[in-house]
């Protein structure tokens, strides 16, 4: 491998996994919604119960819905990385070539 394939195949790898890290896909249940996050935390709302049959407040607490990772769209993020590196790799195959014409001869 030459130098620009070794930059090629560090730049890919570290695309992994900074990709894979920040951005990490959250299915949010239940709307359904992707959410692109390192650390998804999802938000808490503060949810009041009541009593239907005497009609006054029942209770409280606090809730949050929940985000599971969508490891189908990982897997497409990182097949995405993977398919740009081997092409980067690919282009860069003969990049030790000069394609600069040759020098004119001297004229001795």
């Amino acid at each position: 491998m030459n130098d620009r394939q070794n930059t090629v195949l560090a730049t890919t790898l570290a695309a992994l996994i900074l990709g894979s890290v920040f951005l990490c896909p959250w299915r949010i249940q239940p709307s359904d919604k992707l959410r692109w996050s390192p650390i998804y935390q999802p938000p808490l709302t503060y949810v009041r119960t009541f009593d239907a049959e005497r009609g006054r407040a029942g209770g409280s607490r606090i809730d949050r819905p929940t985000a599971q990772i969508d490891y189908g769209m990982l897997a497409l993020q990182g097949l995405a990385v993977l398919l740009a590196g081997g092409a980067g790799i690919v282009l860069t195959r003969n990049a030790d070539r000069e394609f600069d014409p040759p020098p004119p001869p001297s004229s001795r």
